[in-house]
């Protein structure tokens, strides 16, 4: 399949024109993000070309992504300057669906729970970046899953893409809106809930309890920590320990400490 030129007016560029991702899709832009979009199996909606924009070095990587792309266009360098969120437009921009991850008692995604599963709750989390960097350490530390409550920055937000390094098209994210429901999902599927609380009596290191089952680790926002909605259901309160003048970690920081302690 070859890209069709088209002009500015084309219905399929206006996701790109619009300052808000579409629901359930998000926009990836230049080299690095489409050499992702090949290695992560993406599910590329359109595929925005510009050849007089790209690298000599992109030809072949455009020729593969236009392959595998719902719909390829072409656009000339005016055109893409529009779309373009960057001062040097690279000639590559994709609108790219995201995966969905459903979840059952045993399940997430394709992925099956069992003893040693671990997933990590992030509730509250306001700005895209920080939400981005909690998928890339869930993936780097070879967690479970990444569960949202109370969610207020996008998943669609192109910042999530570019902190995650990608891996937001990889890593199973859940968002489960009201925290009653994330803590009855836990709880049915036997997982041990811990939240993150500054000064709580239990260490991140050794957490009150043995749990012969899957454990959630809940952090909140750096602003209001844990919602009280949390706090109402059973589980262990853990702290990191805060030994200078700073009250409080980066909410990726702290979820980094506790994943990989």
């Amino acid at each position: 399949m070859a890209a069709v030129p088209v002009s500015a007016r084309d219905p399929r560029i206006s996701a790109f024109l619009s300052t808000r991702t579409p629901s359930g899709s998000v926009l990836a832009e230049g080299l690095w993000a489409h050499q992702c979009l090949l290695q992560s199996d993406a599910d590329l909606d359109v595929l925005v070309i510009c050849p007089d924009l790209m690298e000599p070095s992109a030809g072949r990587l455009a020729h593969d992504l236009t392959a595998r792309a719902r719909t390829a266009v072409e656009v000339s360098a005016k055109t893409f300057a529009r779309i373009s969120r960057r001062t040097k437009p690279s000639g590559l921009a994709s609108l790219v669906r995201l995966p969905r991850w459903p979840v059952s008692p045993g399940r997430i995604g394709d992925r099956p729970i069992d003893a040693a599963t671990r997933v990590l709750v992030a509730d509250g989390i306001e700005y895209a970046t920080n939400l981005g960097a909690l998928i890339r350490i869930v993936d780097a530390s070879g967690t479970g899953a990444l569960l949202l409550t109370n969610r207020q920055a996008r998943l669609e937000h192109p910042d999530v893409f570019t902190a995650s390094r990608g891996t937001l098209l990889t890593t199973p994210v859940v968002d489960f809106g009201e925290p009653s429901s994330a803590a009855d999902w836990l709880l049915r599927a036997g997982f041990t809930i811990r939240l993150a609380l500054p000064g709580a009596p239990g260490g991140f290191r050794t957490p009150a309890g043995d749990p012969s089952g899957p454990t959630a680790i809940v952090v909140g926002s750096e602003g209001r920590g844990v919602s009280p909605q949390w706090r109402s259901v059973p589980h262990e309160p853990i702290s990191i320990p805060m030994r200078g003048r700073a009250d409080s970690l980066n909410v990726a920081v702290a979820a980094g400490v506790l994943l990989f302690a």
